[in-house]
C-alpha cells in the first residue's frame, strides 16, 4: 500500500491534468449515451466519482501538509452534511427518489470538495496550474463543436423553437459555461501572438460561439474584450505608446465591423429574433415589464426562483435547515423538479441554511485569499475568468453545480494562488 500511496503522491498532478484534458471526451461520450442510447447513468459518472474519491483519499491518507487541518475539518463538515441530507431524503421522500436526489447532491458538492482537495495540493506544492492546459481544453471543446458544425452531424442546442448546434455535446448550458470561463485564457494567449493569428483565431472562435445560439458565451466574450481593452488602453496611455494605441484602434474598428456584418447570419441573432417575436416585443419600451425581462434576459429564472422559494417557505424546519432537495412537493400533485438555474439560490434552497453555509465556506475562503493576492500578483486572464465564474453562477447557473464546469472553476481559482516554479519544492513524504 505504501508504494501505491507514493505513486499517487508523485502522479496526482498528472492524473488531474489528464482528467481535465479528457473532459471534452467525457462530455462527448455522455451526450452520445443520452442522445443515441437513451442511457441516463453512464460510466462517465462513475469515473468522475472515482476521481473525486481519489482526491479525497489523497487529502485524508497521503497528504503530509501541516496546514491541512482546517481543510480536513471543512471537508468532514461537508461529508457529514451530505449524510444528513441523504437520511432526511429517505425519511421524508422514501427510497423511490433516493438515487435522483443523491446524484444531484453529489453533482452540486463536487465543487467545494474538489476545491478543498486542489487547494491542499497547492499548499503541499504538488499541483502547478498551467493556463496552457486551459487553452488546450477550450480548443478541444471548440474542435468538437466546429467539426460537427462543418459536417452537419452535431446535436441541436435547443429541443424546439430556437436554432443552434452544440456539436457532439448534450448540455447547452454547461458547454456555454465552459466556453465562457475558459475564453479569457485563450484570448490572452492570442494577444501575445502576432496580430494575424489573433484575427484568424478570433474569427474561428466567433463562428463557433455564435453558432451555439445561446447568449451566455457571447456576453462573456464581450465582457472579456471590454475588460482587456480598458486594461491595455490604460497601460498604453500611461507608457505613451501612441503607435500601438493606433493599431489597437484599427483592430477594434475592423473587429466591430466584421462582427456587425457576421451577427445577422448567426444562430444567436436568429434566436434573439425568435424570442422577441414570441414575446410580441416590437420596440424597446415593450420589453420593460418584469415578466418580459425575466423571460427574455433570465429565461424565466426569476419565476422559477419564486416558485421554489414559496415551496421552501412552506417546508418544515428540518428542510429549511437541511434543504428541500431536488424534488419539490414530492408525493403531491404539484411536484416540481425544475432547477432555478441560478447556482447560489439553488444551493441555498436545495440544501437549506446549514447546507448552504457549509457549501460556501471553501468558496469564500479561496476568494478571500485571491483578493489578498491581487495586490501584488495581478493576473488579468485569471481575474476575468473568476469574475465570469461569479457572475454566471448567479445569472445563468450550471457553473459550480455541474462537475464538468465546476472542476475547471476550482482549478482556475486555485491557479490564481500560485507563484513561481512549485515543482522545485515538491513534497510527498515529508511535511511542508
Amino acid at each position: 500500500m505504501k508504494r501505491v500511496n507514493e505513486w499517487i503522491c508523485n502522479h496526482i498532478e498528472t492524473i488531474i491534468v489528464w482528467f481535465l484534458l479528457l473532459g471534452p471526451i467525457f462530455d462527448c461520450a455522455t451526450a452520445l449515451s443520452l442522445h443515441l442510447l437513451h442511457i441516463q447513468f453512464t460510466g462517465i459518472i462513475v469515473i468522475k466519482i472515482l476521481f473525486l474519491g481519489l482526491l479525497l483519499y489523497d487529502l485524508f491518507f497521503i497528504s503530509k501538509c501541516r496546514y491541512k487541518k482546517p481543510i480536513i475539518v471543512v471537508t468532514c463538515a461537508i461529508i457529514t452534511y451530505m449524510v444528513i441530507f441523504v437520511v432526511q431524503t429517505i425519511l421524508l421522500k422514501g427510497l423511490d427518489v433516493f438515487f435522483y436526489e443523491c446524484q444531484s447532491m453529489v453533482r452540486s458538492f463536487f465543487f467545494p470538495l474538489t476545491l478543498l482537495a486542489l487547494y491542499n495540493l497547492h499548499l503541499e506544492k504538488r499541483l502547478q496550474v498551467h493556463s496552457k492546459y486551459l487553452c488546450a481544453i477550450l480548443l478541444f471543446y471548440l474542435g468538437l463543436i466546429l467539426l460537427p458544425l462543418l459536417t452537419h452531424t452535431g446535436f441541436d442546442s435547443y429541443a424546439y423553437s430556437k436554432t443552434g448546434t452544440i456539436g457532439w455535446f448534450y448540455s447547452t448550458n454547461e458547454i456555454g459555461g465552459i466556453l465562457s470561463i475558459l475564453f479569457p485564457f485563450l484570448f490572452y494567449y492570442f494577444l501575445k501572438q502576432k496580430k494575424w493569428i489573433l484575427f484568424v483565431g478570433m474569427v474561428i472562435l466567433m463562428v463557433v460561439y455564435f453558432a451555439i445560439g445561446t447568449k451566455v458565451p457571447i456576453l462573456s466574450v464581450l465582457i472579456t474584450i471590454v475588460i482587456f481593452g480598458i486594461s491595455y488602453l490604460i497601460q498604453m496611455i500611461q507608457s505613451h505608446k501612441w503607435k500601438q494605441l493606433s493599431y489597437l484602434g484599427i483592430l477594434l474598428v475592423v473587429g466591430l465591423t466584421s462582427l456587425i456584418l457576421m451577427v445577422p447570419k448567426t444562430s444567436f441573432y436568429k434566436n434573439i429574433k425568435i424570442h422577441l417575436e414570441f414575446l410580441e416585443i416590437h420596440s424597446v419600451s415593450d420589453l420593460f415589464t418584469i415578466q418580459k425581462i425575466d423571460h427574455f434576459v433570465f429565461s424565466e429564472r426569476v419565476r422559477f426562483f419564486s416558485q421554489s422559494f414559496d415551496n421552501y417557505k412552506k417546508a418544515p424546519w428540518s428542510q429549511k435547515l437541511f434543504g428541500i432537495g431536488y424534488i419539490e412537493n414530492y408525493g403531491t400533485d404539484d411536484v416540481n423538479v425544475k432547477l432555478i438555474e441560478m447556482d447560489y439560490y439553488d444551493i441555498m434552497l436545495r440544501h437549506g441554511i446549514i447546507g448552504g453555509v457549509i457549501y460556501f465556506i471553501p468558496f469564500l475562503w479561496i476568494l478571500i485569499l485571491i483578493v489578498k493576492r491581487i495586490k501584488y500578483d495581478f493576473k488579468l486572464d485569471y481575474i476575468v475568468s473568476i469574475l465570469l465564474i461569479l457572475l454566471l453562477a448567479l445569472f445563468s447557473g450550471h457553473i459550480i453545480t455541474a462537475p464538468s464546469v465546476s472542476i475547471l472553476a476550482a482549478y482556475i481559482l486555485v491557479g490564481y494562488l500560485e507563484g513561481g516554479n512549485l515543482n522545485e519544492n515538491r513534497i510527498c513524504n515529508g511535511q511542508l
